[in-house]
């Protein structure tokens, strides 16, 4: 057993946690618990869910895929180390509980993505006077998140350090990658092809564990979802009042929330709870890039990019148009002056 045979490092890291549990008090805890909550599944899927239907969905499909994948990785890791939370060995650091196996840290991880990756595409923070700020809050943020963790009782040092090397590893290679993978990606034709590409990791997640159905899923959803889209004509999350937009947020995550609540109900039945739960997480990844914004156009509260490039371009025309006749009367008015 993998808990077994390394069980010096989580030794010392038990005195670690005991350790930075010393300085422990009710403020401090509710502080750090706030802390930790900014890499909270559902935290997390409220910012991917304003990136994706509120700023730029472009970059929203992105994270949610890079996330969905590092997650889904994070549950076969965990799986397959089966190290047990710290306070399943001394309950005395105790003061927060989860349902799953330790190693790696999965707040840690999904942190060391969302905010490097946050701050290096948010077009309204792309100017010098913000680096300083971005690069705090880039890793600021998942150190302290991850800090939170071990403060909390709920990971060893180790299986931070593991959340965050991976974690910091995935955002990179989007970096670096990203944008090349997303060029050649949309060059090709075919979308059975297309479709195909996107079921290759899920099927790779599928192999190694084929228990874990939530991420492959989901991804297969959202990738499937993005395709269909694009040759819909697309979506624009940018344009739009801000009124639109909280009401984009509201009625997608209400309608998600609802359709993911009834699908609960076929997972009571045993012979098809893992038709449902596959069924419920490929709904909400296609929900995100395909349902969603499809039922925000037939709303009114979006448009696609071609009619939002239509509306721009309209825009200085009619301004134009209307210009002329008050320098038509400018210069009547100023005739009228000579002659007199």
């Amino acid at each position: 057993m993998f808990f077994e045979n390394v069980s010096y490092i989580y030794s010392w890291g038990m005195d670690f946690i005991r350790a930075v549990q010393s300085i422990a008090s009710p403020a401090l805890t509710a502080v750090v618990k706030v802390i930790t909550f900014l890499g909270n599944p559902e935290f997390c899927i409220a910012l991917l869910l304003v990136l994706a239907w509120c700023i730029d969905e472009k970059k929203g499909f992105r994270l949610s895929l890079l996330m969905g994948l590092s997650t889904g990785l994070n549950y076969v890791v965990k799986d397959a180390l089966k190290v047990p939370r710290p306070y399943e060995i001394d309950s005395s650091v105790m003061l927060m509980t989860e349902s799953d196996f330790a190693t790696p840290s999965g707040h840690a991880q999904n942190s060391a993505i969302l905010w490097p990756f946050l701050m290096k595409n948010i077009n309204a923070l792309q100017k010098k006077k913000f680096n300083a700020l971005k690069l705090i809050i880039a890793f600021a943020l998942p150190l302290l998140i991850g800090f939170s963790r071990v403060y909390l009782g709920v990971h060893y040092p180790s299986d931070v350090l593991a959340g965050w090397a991976i974690g910091f590893l995935f955002v990179l290679c989007e970096f670096v990658l990203g944008a090349r993978i997303a060029k050649a990606f949309e060059k090709l034709q075919h979308h059975s092809l297309k479709v195909l590409i996107c079921f290759l990791p899920c099927f790779l997640l599928l192999c190694i564990n084929n228990q874990q159905i939530k991420m492959p899923a989901f991804i297969f959803g959202l990738a499937v979802g993005r395709i269909y889209i694009t040759e819909k004509g697309g979506f624009s999350a940018k344009d739009g009042k801000l009124y639109q937009k909280v009401l984009r947020v509201l009625v997608g995550a209400a309608i998600a929330g609802a359709v993911f609540y009834l699908l609960n109900f076929a997972r009571e039945f045993e012979q098809i709870e893992r038709y449902a739960k596959f069924v419920q997480y490929c709904f909400l990844g296609w929900w995100i890039t395909f349902g969603a914004p499809a039922v925000f156009v037939l709303l009114h509260l979006a448009v696609k990019p071609e009619q939002a490039a239509a509306e721009s371009t309209a825009q200085p025309a009619d301004t134009a148009e209307s210009a002329q006749p008050t320098s038509a009367a400018n210069s009547a008015e100023k005739e009228g002056a000579d002659d007199k």
